[in-house]
């Protein structure tokens, strides 16, 4: 292998591979990242067996060849030879990787490529494309929802549902869930996937996006997952099982509806969250009533009171309780003016919405506290 390539290239490239690096693992090889020097491309990738990720940086190649270097090592040597706009690299037969850029030279020893795993295999693969600002909101409006720990497997990940012309990306922890919904080209197949949650906040990251950028997912009958960008795949396993009929979680009716603007809301609950995060029940209680909203909080260090008016209130009193943390999720990712709040009673799900975006939809339950409704 010897090859010329621009460094700042280089470092991007390995920066996008590195997100698969892993340092524990069983097997060491998987420390290192794969790269694979042909057609004018230097092929890196990197895995940890469930997430693989293969990136193309454009080179001037003048001798094929493909090993394995240690990953961390080389990417902390590429990131302090920024100073140097290229970079020339190559491997000899005992997998000794010479790095030379300006003055400055470094060996580094490598491994046979035959030792890295193959690539993910995908078989009977069915495919649709959107575009990659959608996937992306998408991720963002819901990842945050996604079980970070779970004795069920299924909830450490998000169901990614398509059908109809509908493409449905859902995530859930038991106590609160994120809904959001978007329109594609129809798809004949229908398609219901639970992407791990590590995954899923990756692919959000490597999507470049831009006005008419698109992505291919691409998934196969062995439980694998292909995301194809320009110059990026991404291969991902699949989490296997049945996920929670999320439908059935969203109640039918409601007995309070509230329309407030997002802002005010969001200033007033971060307030509220600066005293309810020091108690070691991390809640915030709204009460609503005559359209005004309190909202409480209070802690061993003290208290907090805010007051907003409501645009709407309909069904009249309630009071209700919630962790403060899921309904700041809510408050930061909901990009619009005005938000709904439906309710039951103190004991019921709230179900929350963008005013102008009935397909995202929040779920919180509430904690049962001495108030009452």
């Amino acid at each position: 292998m010897r090859l010329v390539c621009n460094s700042a290239a280089l470092l991007e490239g390995l920066q996008t591979a590195s997100r698969a690096l892993t340092t524990r693992t069983t097997n060491p090889i998987l420390e290192g990242l794969l790269l694979d020097a042909r057609m004018g491309q230097l092929r890196i990738t990197a895995s940890d067996e469930r997430l693989t990720i293969l990136t193309r940086v454009d080179c001037e190649i003048s001798e094929a060849g493909k090993g394995v270097i240690p990953g961390k090592l080389f990417i902390d040597i590429v990131r302090r030879l920024q100073d140097n706009p290229t970079i020339e690299l190559s491997m000899n037969e005992r997998f000794v990787f010479n790095i030379v850029s300006g003055a400055s030279v470094m060996n580094v020893a490598g491994q046979d490529a035959d030792l890295y795993p193959a690539l993910p295999s995908l078989s009977e693969s069915s495919e649709f494309t959107l575009l990659q600002d959608s996937l992306r909101d998408m991720i963002e409006k819901t990842e945050f929802a996604i079980a970070a720990d779970d004795a069920r497997e299924v909830l450490t990940g998000a169901l990614l549902e398509i059908s109809g012309g509908d493409v449905t990306m859902v995530a859930l922890d038991g106590f609160r869930m994120a809904y959001k919904r978007e329109k594609v080209s129809d798809v004949l197949d229908v398609i219901r996937a639970i992407i791990p949650g590590r995954a899923v906040g990756d692919i959000g990251k490597l999507l470049p996006g831009g006005e008419d950028a698109f992505v291919t997912l691409a998934f196969s009958g062995n439980n694998r997952l292909q995301v194809r960008l320009a110059k990026t795949d991404i291969y991902v396993t699949l989490i296997g099982g049945e996920y929670i009929n999320y439908r059935r979680l969203l109640p039918s009716s409601f007995k309070v509806r509230a329309v407030a603007n997002v802002e005010p809301l969001r200033q007033c609950i971060d307030r509220a969250a600066l005293l309810a995060r020091e108690g070691s029940t991390n809640l915030i209680r709204f009460h609503m009533h005559d359209s005004l909203l309190e909202i409480e909080s209070n802690s061993q260090l003290g208290d907090a009171h805010e007051e907003m008016m409501l645009e709407e209130l309909e069904g009249g009193e309630l009071t209700i309780s919630f962790n403060v943390r899921y309904m700041m999720d809510v408050v930061r990712t909901i990009d619009s003016e005005k938000l709904v709040m439906n309710f039951t009673d103190s004991l019921s799900p709230c179900v929350i919405t963008p005013a102008d975006d009935l397909d995202y939809v929040h779920l919180v339950l509430p904690v049962r506290t001495g108030y009452s409704a």
